[in-house]
């Protein structure tokens, strides 16, 4: 079956749905914990991290661009590594962004505790409607909001950058203190808080930060010129994490010593609070939320899309492929966001957990999405060469950037593995991977016999 879904989304919207993803929670809440577990060497982690993501969107652009769609790489996974595999990565796929919506509206209710504590329960039960809402009008309406969205994001990234800078020049108080860290963390102990196992431990993390970038290949399905709106945007991408990542924390370190950052909490509303610039502090918190609010309007539009994806290749039930007179995958839509309300009941009854285990849930997930991207690109090459068709984006340095990103990932999951704080989502992945496996071969299994029955009638 053919997509039915409209082409609204222009040049800018698919942008600015790039610049999105990749600033969220795990940039404004998730960079305090990595400061933590490695100091001022978080600008590494996040170099590292920005060129793994790099290389596994010029992957997945590649495949974009030759056959845009809005299953992603659910639909390259269903192509390239087989229907099986399909099935796996786009239950895998609804799971994280489901859980990535659940993350926002509680990391959301979090950072309005800076000004106000309402419980956290009623304050994700708002959000979800109101955004439901917006991504139940139509998808031109998402495409507008995130570009707002974003757009106020990028402004204030750019604003903290500056007036870091201009502080750390002219404020005294900052200068002194920007010059003793910077003495600080020339000695590799304070630049390495704890030591090589601290670092790859803050890689975790930054991979959550990254979690989103996929977005702008999922908006290809619906955007008006994927061939020219795609490579822009992922050409894009490593600039942007230089900037966005690696130059605002940078400040950040530079004005307060890493071991003084407390966890679970916004860093740069904390550093420009303690210098005694509360106006800056609220801008920064108030901005925050916004970003988790963009994040929110884009997870419950990619979940929504994997899962119509998954209907349309019949490995989800057939209500949620269809669509309005909108074109929106409606179904899927109030779908996805009955799931998420699950987490208004989750802030309900365990508040203080709630973070924490959806961290570690969303991490293992998007490391397994980016094996699947890798792998499924492999497969690509594999097809093209076969097939002799030409690429029209292509990514450099195929296969061995693909070994070499896969090998990394590995070695982050069995550091997890020994982490006593997400050991267990890690555990828990290989069962949940064969859940699937389960379901898809009892499923296939019903279908092969439904066929068998229907030819001997």
């Amino acid at each position: 079956m053919k997509e039915n879904l409209e082409h609204k989304l222009k040049n800018r919207h698919i942008q600015m749905i790039a610049i999105g993803g990749a600033i969220g929670t795990g940039f404004f809440l998730g960079s305090a914990s990595v400061i933590k577990l490695t100091g001022p060497s978080i600008t590494l982690a996040y170099i590292l991290g920005g060129l793994i993501i790099y290389a596994i969107m010029r992957a997945l652009g590649e495949m974009t661009v030759d056959k845009p769609s809005s299953g992603s790489f659910v639909e390259y996974a269903h192509l390239y590594l087989g229907t099986g595999a399909g099935f796996v990565a786009g239950w895998n796929a609804w799971l994280l962004f489901t859980c990535a919506c659940m993350l926002e509206v509680t990391a959301a209710a979090t950072l309005l505790d800076y000004w106000i504590f309402i419980p956290h329960w009623i304050t994700c039960a708002t959000l979800l409607v109101i955004f439901g809402s917006v991504n139940l009008i139509g998808v031109k309406y998402f495409g507008e909001a995130e570009f707002w969205f974003a757009g106020i994001k990028v402004v204030a990234i750019i604003s903290i950058i500056l007036i870091g800078t201009y502080l750390i020049f002219t404020n005294h108080n900052v200068h002194h203190a920007a010059l003793q860290n910077l003495h600080d963390y020339t000695h590799a102990n304070m630049f390495f808080t704890n030591g090589i196992m601290g670092f790859l431990n803050s890689m975790a993390i930054v991979c959550l930060s990254f979690c989103g970038a996929e977005f702008v290949s999922v908006a290809a399905g619906e955007a008006e010129n994927p061939e020219k709106s795609i490579p822009k945007a992922i050409n894009g991408v490593i600039i942007r994490i230089i900037l966005f990542y690696v130059l605002t924390i940078a400040i950040i370190v530079l004005m307060s010593k890493a071991d003084t950052i407390t966890t679970h909490t916004n860093p740069f509303t904390e550093v420009f609070a303690k210098f005694g610039f509360t106006n800056s502090a609220d801008i920064i918190n108030l901005v925050a939320i916004t970003a988790s609010l963009s994040a929110l309007n884009s997870c419950i539009y990619v979940s929504s899309r994997f899962l119509y994806r998954l209907s349309l290749n019949g490995q989800a039930p057939k209500t949620f492929v269809k669509v309005n007179k909108k074109h929106l995958p409606k179904n899927a839509i109030i779908f996805t966001l009955a799931i998420a309300f699950l987490v208004v009941i989750a802030n309900y009854t365990f508040p203080a957990k709630i973070l924490e285990y959806l961290f570690a849930i969303i991490t293992v997930a998007i490391i397994i999405n980016w094996f699947i991207i890798l792998l499924s690109h492999m497969l690509f090459r594999k097809h093209c060469i076969t097939t002799s068709k030409d690429i029209k984006y292509v990514m450099p340095g195929y296969p061995y950037v693909n070994m070499l990103v896969m090998g990394i990932l590995f070695i982050i999951l069995i550091v997890m593995a020994k982490n006593s704080d997400t050991s267990l989502s890690v555990y828990i992945a290989p069962a949940w991977l064969l859940t699937l496996t389960i379901i898809y071969a009892l499923g296939s299994g019903k279908s092969r016999l439904k066929l068998v029955n229907k030819i001997e009638k």
